[in-house]
């Protein structure tokens, strides 16, 4: 068969899979057609590009090797399948590499919750490497949708008869096992590996977040995974069903006779194994009459992710149905459908306690257990309290209605702010109260088993000598009294503080400055306009005073040129558009001694103390244990970044190729890290290439990571609960934790941190050694006290929303005026958005450096006064709603318009007026002129 004849028999595979770009530059009798084919490409996409260049290759004059050179062309770029297949006319392979194609794009809508960078890495094929460029592009340009539909409209494409195992090993090991398990519904176990297949596929799956343990056993229990040890990557090494060590048992013994426990052990103890043992008998209990349903409540997106991924590997061949829900795309409907679908069901609180109140889920009585992880935190404000919250009214209510089991796992109950161990057991009292506990579960028949499994590191305290006082720290020192002086000049700033003003360049004087920012917006004068001035420049001033404070902390802790650097940043980022008299005359203050503070920070000889001694404790403990992996806590994002600097630029700490870990939220300073990043981080960590992570608190606790065998805590002193999570990341043996300070008052709140572990454990014996029913009556005690006031709280708020009081929103910087609260609108209980397109005109609108989709909101732009640039929030779409502006609390002062009474709010809940729910139907008719 001619050459031209065998292309025109199998164009429709050629044109569909191609992505003509990529082969242009491998094919040089195409050149004089290339830009032709490009434009195409870029203006009518890939296949009609395809079909040009095809028509061109037919129509031009044949030369000798042109067929070879134009499958040599598609091997090279990549398309090795399809050049294979047009020189043997036998399309096979690409025949397989169609299957699955349609359900993918059926079930494209679903794979839009990916996040495409989340697997991108994970995927060895299937996409060329231009094409991953592309995905990339896309997914930073335009957000995660359009870059996942566009890693979608490529695979589909493909050539590569291995793409569709690639992609759902990808899913894997990105943390997507719902999408995965959907996929394989949907194909009858469509990967066609079998049991067989399957289980060398889980062989080769990356647990994320985990490492092998020092101490084999300990990689017995799935908790092992969560708090950092890594299970076998082989299937038959996990820890098959209904297999419990003795002191396992002995934990789990209350909660499988039915009884509400709060579990109780160490970190490394194998509570996650625990759990997932109870939900295994729960479930086999399970009757027509009475059906079982489990759900798991983490608090963080990364632990959810990962204890999904055990739980679903757990009970990995058997019947049990586990999915997860947490996350930027977490969709009520599917929340909906999992509820009637899956047996266990993996959610971050709050996403719980919304769609519970939003009718998602019919209610706490859908699900038979309900487990909270880290359940120490069910206290005061927290999601896990306003659940219990609703557990409680089923429970005191007049109807008889059926209770979920309540299972609590924790490393530590605390002792909250107790004296003594009589308040310490109150405390643990009002925590069993909270989560309605029948039974404190401990290790007591089987200490000895668990300290053979369970190694608690060696603990010591190192302090330092302080940094002495440097001519930078004068300066910068000199530049906060210059701020406070013209503070002062305008109001008496010491007035509004309830906080005494402390020492600059402590914790205590940041308090003392958020204070009087806080209530300088408040301000009431009897001039408005000069109010309005006033205020402006207060809020300049603090905002300076704090990024100075911060500077000299983190000279104190690190560099000099840290310190420097830090500055820098703040006055570069900021807009002289918007500057008015006390911003200009701020900037200058800075300017005037820029030069010297640059001298200094370059010049600066004097080393930091605490940083030489960290120095020490390397070199000490890397010299005879080369292998150590080491976490060191910090207290700031900020300083987490300068320690990383430091030891990369330190010659004899380089080896330790040192990665950052913090959190995902955005703060004032800094950006959050993504959940890829989390990931990229700590599986550095991981392999070995990184053997030195710095975290700040996300590392606490939940987020799992590799066992190391030095945990080093930088000034890092929190509460009881904190000591017992940081130190538990040392899971080797032989293990150290060290505190290293330069503050006393540091190594002495951790002494007090000691005994008041030793006060928890002995209040827990105690409360376990009265009369049970004593116990029950202390906390139906609480428990009616509680209900009480809950009640009580619950009719003012409602006289409260009856007065319904309307709101006007002031700039929280300049006092401008921006709507009030009968222009905004509550979406899904979360969102505040202003429905008055006259708002939009008072805004400084710019492109968001990291657009998202959350909640179905896409949020594309940065949004600010105007006038100040103060920070008003951000700008999205809904529903096809666009330029919808989603405010935050902290950018407005809300004033009373029958009381002229000014407030500040730290979130939405705490907003005093009425503030109704989104509507479609009247967007629609605002959108047409009949409405506002």
């Amino acid at each position: 068969m001619a050459e031209k004849n065998i292309l025109q028999k199998y164009q429709s595979y050629i044109t569909q899979i191609i992505q003509p770009s990529c082969i242009l530059p491998l094919v040089d009798f195409l050149n004089d057609y290339a830009e032709q084919i490009k434009t195409t490409e870029a203006q009518k996409g890939l296949t009609e590009a395809a079909t040009v260049m095809m028509k061109f290759i037919y129509d031009r004059t044949e030369t000798d090797g042109w067929f070879r050179m134009l499958l040599d062309g598609f091997s090279n770029a990549g398309y090795c399948t399809l050049a294979e297949a047009i020189d043997s006319t036998d399309f096979a392979a690409i025949d397989k590499a169609t299957v699955h194609k349609e359900e993918v794009r059926r079930l494209s809508v679903m794979l839009h919750q990916v996040k495409p960078l989340d697997i991108l890495l994970h995927m060895p094929g299937g996409l060329l490497p231009t094409q991953r460029e592309r995905v990339e592009r896309m997914t930073a340009e335009n957000g995660n949708i359009s870059g996942m539909q566009t890693m979608l409209d490529l695979l589909l494409r493909t050539d590569d008869p291995q793409w569709y195992s690639y992609f759902l090993d990808a899913l894997r090991k990105g943390g997507y096992w719902h999408v995965v398990n959907v996929l394989d519904d949907q194909n009858g176990n469509a990967s066609q590996q079998g049991a067989e297949g399957k289980e060398e596929a889980l062989e080769e799956m990356e647990i994320s977040f985990s490492e092998e343990a020092g101490h084999s056993n300990l990689c017995a229990s799935a908790d092992d995974v969560k708090d950092g040890c890594q299970p076998a990557s082989n299937y038959e090494d996990m820890p098959s069903l209904g297999q419990l060590r003795n002191y396992q048992q002995e934990l789990a013994e209350p909660a499988l006779k039915g009884k509400n426990t709060i579990i109780c052990a160490p970190t490394g103890s194998g509570k996650t194994m625990v759990a997932m043992e109870i939900c295994k008998q729960h479930l086999e209990q399970a009757t027509e009459e009475r059906g079982r349903k489990v759900v798991f409540l983490a608090n963080t997106i990364p632990l959810c992710q990962q204890q999904m991924e055990m739980f679903q590997k757990y009970f990995d061949y058997t019947e049990v149905g586990v999915t997860g829900h947490f996350g930027e795309n977490a969709s009520p409907l599917a929340i909906r459908v999992s509820v009637d679908t899956y047996d266990i069901m993996v959610m971050t609180p709050k996403l719980f306690e919304i769609n519970v109140e939003e009718g998602y889920i019919p209610g706490l009585s859908t699900f038979s257990l309900i487990i909270f992880d880290e359940c120490h935190h069910t206290m005061k404000n927290h999601s896990y309290s306003a659940i219990m919250k609703m557990y409680m009214d089923i429970k005191m209510g007049p109807e008889a209605t059926p209770l979920p089991q309540i299972v609590g796992l924790t490393a530590s109950v605390g002792v909250g702010k107790s004296k003594n161990e009589q308040e310490a057991r109150e405390y643990i009292y009002q925590l069993c109260a909270n989560l309605d506990t029948d039974t404190i579960s401990t290790v007591r028949q089987n200490e000895e088993e668990l300290r053979s499994h369970v190694f608690v590191p060696t603990k010591d305290t190192i302090i330092a000598k302080r940094r002495v006082s440097s001519p930078f720290m004068d300066n910068v020192l000199e530049l906060m009294a210059q701020v406070e002086s013209l503070a002062k000049k305008t109001y008496n700033i010491d007035t509004l503080s309830k906080i005494p003003r402390s020492t600059r360049g402590s914790q205590s004087y940041e308090q003392w400055i958020v204070e009087v920012q806080r209530n300088c917006k408040v301000l009431r004068l009897d001039n408005e306009d000069e109010e309005k001035k006033v205020c402006r420049k207060l809020v300049t001033c603090s905002e300076h005073l704090r990024k100075y404070n911060d500077c000299l902390i983190i000279s104190e802790d690190a560099r000099v040129k840290d310190a420097f650097k830090y500055l820098q940043e703040y006055f570069n980022n900021m807009d002289p558009a918007f500057f008015d008299e006390t911003d200009e005359k701020l900037v200058n203050y800075f300017q005037e001694k820029t030069a010297m503070l640059e001298k200094f920070a370059n010049d600066s000889v004097t080393d930091n103390p605490k940083l030489c001694q960290l120095q020490m404790v390397f070199a000490e403990q890397y010299r005879f244990k080369p292998e150590t992996r080491t976490i060191l806590f910090v207290r700031t994002r900020a300083l987490a970044e300068a320690i990383k600097e430091w030891v990369l630029e330190t010659p004899s700490l380089a080896h330790l190729r040192p990665r950052v870990l913090i959190g995902r939220r955005k703060t004032e300073n800094v950006e959050g890290m993504s959940l890829s990043n989390q990931k990229a981080a700590l599986d550095a960590f991981q392999v070995g290439g990184s053997k030195l992570l710095i975290a700040t608190s996300v590392a606490d606790e939940g987020i799992d990571i590799a066992t190391c065998n030095l945990v080093l805590l930088y000034d890092y002193v929190g509460n009881v609960i904190k000591m017992v999570q940081t130190r538990g990341r040392g899971r080797a043996k032989d293990s150290l934790c060290i505190l290293i300070t330069s503050n006393s008052e540091s190594a002495t709140k951790e002494q007090i941190n000691i005994l008041h572990e030793k006060m928890m454990y002995d209040a827990i014996s105690n409360i376990q050694k009265i009369d049970h029913n004593k116990f029950l009556t202390k906390v139906n005690i609480i428990q009616t006290s509680m209900k009480k006031i809950q009640d009580m709280e619950r009719q003012m708020a409602k006289a409260r929303r009856q007065e319904n009081d309307i709101f006007v929103l002031l700039c929280g910087k300049c006092r401008k005026v921006t709507c009030n609260s009968k222009d905004l609108r509550v979406i899904k209980n979360s969102h505040r958005v202003v429905i008055n397109k006259d708002f939009i005109e008072l805004c400084n609108v710019v492109p968001h450096p990291k657009p998202k989709k959350y909640d179905d909101i896409e949020m594309k732009f940065k949004i600010a006064c105007a006038v100040c640039n103060h920070d008003w929030g951000i700008m999205g779409s809904y529903l096809g709603f666009s330029e919808l502006p989603l405010l935050k609390t902290d950018g407005f002062v809300f004033v009373n318009n029958h009381t002229q009474r000014k407030q500040v709010v730290r979130k939405w809940q705490d907003f005093p007026g009425v503030i109704e729910e989104f509507n479609i139907l009247e967007m629609s008719s605002a959108a047409q002129g009949k409405g506002v």
